[in-house]
């Protein structure tokens, strides 16, 4: 907290009148600073965290953390949620105690869910993998945990960021298991404008605005990803 406080911001944007495709606002960085000084209590957050059950599973050598909420419905899907990175298990702590009570869906099924949110390995509590781990062994590794260790036959999927390119690689190689996944994100851009041009492809105009969309964040939106894909020069 300390940092924060010593923190010294400009009083003015240094580019005013620039929206936050180019950056974080000043107006917002403020709040945020005075969110963490005045309002955030660590205490009662230690006692939010500890208000969900959570485990340890030791899995091809590596302990696995995760958080486990059994609904009471006895018909209830298990289903597992994955985090993306940088992010932790609490992404998805505000949504479990709901995903567990008994809901209908547009259909007016009713369902309700047992809910596994594990911490990938190597964040938070789950030990660090090996160096050449890939996504494919984590998928692996979270399969053993949701069919082995919790004694799940088939589950659902649901993954934020990487989260979600390990929910489509587990359903992917585990489909006998994982019978339902859900993808925000998933692990490959979609067909340019010239591709499309040279096979022919004629567009809805929903599919028009969908592949803008894709079209805008494969060119503005991925300067994270491509930071972390090349190693720094010497």
């Amino acid at each position: 907290m300390s940092l924060i406080k010593d923190t010294q911001l400009p009083e003015k944007p240094q580019y005013p009148g620039v929206d936050s495709t180019l950056g974080i606002s000043l107006e917002v960085l403020k709040s945020l600073r005075e969110k963490w000084l005045s309002e955030f209590d660590w205490e009662e957050e230690q006692a939010y965290l500890n208000s969900f059950e959570q485990f340890t599973a030791t899995i091809e050598g590596l302990t696995i953390h995760f958080v486990h909420k059994i609904s009471n419905d006895p018909d209830a899907i298990p289903l597992l949620l994955t985090h993306g990175w940088p992010g932790t298990f609490m992404e998805f702590l505000p949504v479990i105690n709901p995903l567990t009570q008994k809901a209908k869906t547009s259909t007016d099924t009713p369902v309700s869910f047992h809910v596994v949110v594990p911490s990938l390995p190597g964040v938070a509590f789950s030990t660090s993998p090996p160096g050449d781990w890939t996504l494919a062994d984590t998928a692996r590794v979270f399969n053993t945990l949701m069919t082995d260790v919790l004694g799940y036959k088939t589950f659902g999927t649901h993954g934020t960021s990487v989260g979600g390119f390990l929910t489509f690689t587990l359903y992917d190689s585990f489909n006998t298991t994982t019978r339902a996944a859900h993808f925000p994100v998933v692990p490959f851009y979609c067909t340019t404008s010239e591709e499309i041009a040279a096979r022919d492809i004629t567009l809805s105009p929903l599919e028009q605005f969908e592949h803008k969309r894709a079209m805008e964040w494969t060119s503005n939106g991925t300067g994270y990803v491509s930071m972390h894909i090349y190693k720094v020069g010497k």
